[in-house]
C-alpha cells in the first residue's frame, strides 16, 4: 500500500490559482467577445445580440464592485465619462 503526502494548500497558493484561472477565464471572455461580434455583424435588427453584451456588462459590474469594493454606480459614472 503506497501513501502519498498532498501538501497542505497555503492561502498564497490557492490566491495564485485563483488568479492564473482569473486570467485564463478573461483570455476566454475576449475569445467569446470577438466571436459574438462577428456573429453581430449585419444583424441590425437583432436585439439579442446586445442584451447579451448588456447581461454581459451588468455581471462585470457586479463582479468589479466586489473585487474593487466600489460602488456599482461609481463604476457606472466612469464608464460614462469615458465614452
Amino acid at each position: 500500500m503506497t501513501t502519498t503526502k498532498h501538501k497542505k494548500q497555503t492561502a498564497q497558493d490557492a490566491y495564485a490559482q485563483h488568479r492564473k484561472d482569473i486570467t485564463s477565464l478573461m483570455l476566454w471572455l475576449e475569445l467569446e467577445l470577438e466571436k459574438h461580434r462577428i456573429n453581430a455583424k449585419g444583424k441590425t435588427d437583432n436585439w439579442a445580440m446586445s442584451e447579451d453584451l448588456q447581461l454581459t456588462r451588468k455581471q462585470l459590474i457586479e463582479v468589479l464592485s466586489s473585487l474593487s469594493h466600489s460602488e456599482q454606480h461609481e463604476i457606472e459614472a466612469l464608464l460614462s465619462e469615458s465614452r
